[in-house]
């Protein structure tokens, strides 16, 4: 037999003897130590209270996507009321003529007076 079957027959020989039990006394304080911390009260994180307008932000991302909305708003609001003149040969060339639709006209509503 060789040294290294030496080592490896004292290694399976160790591995073979039976587990090592701890002892009753260790077992008890365990076990005491076990219940102290079940029958500890657990705190509960409550969160606070929010105002509607902080769970609006949060649900839609918080104050770097309320930016992007609300620059989103502006340039969409900003084309629609004074669009670039390609933008009106291109719906004139899409769908054949363009519409105008008056909004500070002081008759628009006169129709609707009773």
């Amino acid at each position: 037999m060789t040294t290294d079957d030496k080592m490896l027959e004292a290694a399976f020989a160790q591995a073979r003897t039976p587990d090592v039990m701890p002892s009753e006394d260790a077992l008890n304080r365990i076990m005491m130590d076990a219940d102290s911390v079940l029958a500890a009260p657990t705190p509960v994180k409550r969160r606070p209270k929010q105002g509607i307008g902080v769970m609006i932000l949060e649900a839609i991302g918080g104050w770097t996507a309320f930016g992007g909305l609300a620059t989103a708003t502006v340039a969409g609001l900003w084309i629609g009321i004074s669009p670039p003149a390609a933008l009106t040969d291109l719906s004139a060339g899409l769908w054949g003529a363009t519409i105008e639709v008056p909004l500070l006209e002081s008759d628009m509503f006169a129709g609707l007076e009773g």
